[in-house]
């Protein structure tokens, strides 16, 4: 595919757009909480198509879950739409049953991220003591825990 003059420009002025305004204390004052550094700073690698060898804090499961995300893919951001918002929603822990089955019981980091057409969360558990990140769960739909029921429900026992 093919780019017209300034469509790159473009999603590189959305994505400043997001990394200034959806991670600012302006954007944040909304949740009543700071996103964390590193799990901010993975997501923004996520979104930005893993740009500057950023995509290298993912190991071992995290790594094939963030393989979609990382490099341009056309066929994605057409499914997606563009980029409208991305803000921090929470920190769950490990008692909370979806992280305990999904993601080890790490400390994990939710993400509510709305493209034009589609909506999802991103897990991002907290580093390991390698710096790495470790788990990472990309779902449809919003950080409500109505959703996690429908997707444990989707998923099955196990």
């Amino acid at each position: 595919m093919k780019l017209l003059p300034g469509m790159a420009a473009s999603k590189k002025l959305l994505f400043a757009g997001f990394a200034a305004a959806a991670l600012s204390p302006v954007a944040l004052a909304q949740t009543n909480a700071a996103a964390p550094a590193e799990t901010a700073a993975a997501l923004r690698c996520l979104l930005d198509d893993g740009q500057n060898g950023c995509a290298q804090v993912f190991v071992g499961s995290a790594r094939l879950a963030a393989r979609p995300w990382v490099g341009h893919s056309s066929n994605r951001d057409f499914a997606l739409g563009a980029l409208v918002s991305a803000e921090y929603a929470l920190t769950k822990t490990g008692d909370n049953v979806y992280i305990a089955k999904l993601l080890n019981r790490r400390t994990t980091d939710l993400y509510d991220v709305k493209f034009r057409k589609q909506e999802k969360t991103f897990y991002i558990t907290r580093p390991g003591p390698d710096g790495k990140i470790h788990d990472l769960l990309i779902r449809n739909g919003s950080p409500d825990p109505a959703d996690e029921r429908m997707d444990l429900f989707v998923r099955g026992p196990g």
